[in-house]
C-alpha cells in the first residue's frame, strides 16, 4: 500500500489563533452593524449575537474533540470518511468545495465594495454591465482579482509564511478596533443614551433577537478553517482544550 503523504508541522499556536479569528471576522463585521441595529436594535443585536456565539461554541467544542482524535488535514471531509465512509465523504467534500469557492468570491467582491464605500469616485470607472440593477465596473474586477492573487500567493508560500502574515494582520486589526473604540469614547457626545431605543418600535424584543440569531452562524463562520490545518499543528493538541 502506498504510504500516505503527510504535511509539515509548522503552524504555531498563535498562528492557528490568527487563522481562526481572521477567518471569522470578515467585512460584514465592519459594514453590516448599522443594518443589524436597524433590524433588531442595539440591545437586540448584542443579545442575538451573544446567543449565536454560545450556539456556535457547541460546534467549536465538537471540532476540538475531533481534532484531538483525528489530527489530519481535510476537516469535515476526513471526519465523514473516517466515521461514515466514502459516500458521505464524497458528498461532504463537494459541498465544502462549493462553500469555499463561494466564500472566496464573496470576500473578494466584498473588498471592492468596501473600497467603493470609502472612495466611490475611484471605482466607478470602466463600466462593464449591470446585474439585478447593480452596475459592475472593471475597476471592481481588477481589485477583486488582485486580492485573490495576493492571498492565493500567501497560501502557496506555505503554512509558515501564511501563518505569520495572518497573525500580523490580526494584531493590526485588533489595534485598529481598539484605537477607533478609544477615540469614539473620547467624543463628548458619546454615551449610553445613543443606544436608545434598545429594540425597534415596530417589533417585539423576542422577534428582534431571533432575527439576529438566525444569521449568527454566517457571522461566526470561519473558525472551521482550523480543522483543515490540524495536520500542520506544531504543538501538543492538549492546548486546544486549555
Amino acid at each position: 500500500m502506498k504510504e500516505r503523504t503527510t504535511l509539515q508541522k509548522s503552524l504555531k499556536p498563535h498562528w492557528v489563533w490568527a487563522i481562526a479569528l481572521g477567518s471569522s471576522i470578515g467585512w460584514g463585521a465592519f459594514v453590516q452593524p448599522t443594518n443589524w441595529m436597524s433590524t433588531a436594535g442595539p440591545l437586540g443585536a448584542i443579545l442575538g449575537f451573544a446567543i449565536g456565539g454560545l450556539l456556535m461554541m457547541l460546534i467549536a467544542i465538537s471540532y476540538g474533540f475531533l481534532i484531538r482524535n483525528f489530527p489530519v488535514s481535510g476537516g469535515e471531509f476526513a471526519y465523514a470518511f473516517i466515521s461514515l465512509g466514502k459516500t458521505h465523504a464524497f458528498i461532504s467534500g463537494w459541498f465544502l468545495t462549493l462553500g469555499y469557492i463561494c466564500v472566496a468570491a464573496l470576500n473578494a467582491t466584498a473588498l471592492a465594495l468596501m473600497v467603493q464605500f470609502i472612495f466611490p469616485s475611484i471605482l466607478e470607472n470602466l463600466y462593464m454591465y449591470e446585474v439585478a440593477g447593480w452596475e459592475v465596473y472593471g475597476t471592481e474586477i481588477i481589485i477583486a482579482s488582485v486580492a485573490l492573487a495576493i492571498f492565493g500567493y500567501l497560501n502557496v508560500r506555505g503554512g509558515v509564511f501564511s501563518g505569520r502574515v495572518q497573525f500580523i494582520f490580526c494584531i493590526t486589526m485588533i489595534a485598529g478596533v481598539l484605537l477607533i473604540t478609544f477615540l469614539t469614547g473620547m467624543q463628548p457626545n458619546t454615551g449610553l443614551g445613543n443606544i436608545s431605543p434598545n429594540f425597534p418600535m415596530d417589533t417585539t424584543a423576542v422577534s428582534a433577537i431571533v432575527s439576529i440569531v438566525a444569521i449568527a452562524p454566517w457571522a461566526f463562520v470561519g473558525f472551521d478553517n482550523v480543522p483543515q490545518t490540524a495536520e500542520e499543528f506544531n504543538f501538543l493538541l492538549k492546548k486546544l482544550s486549555d
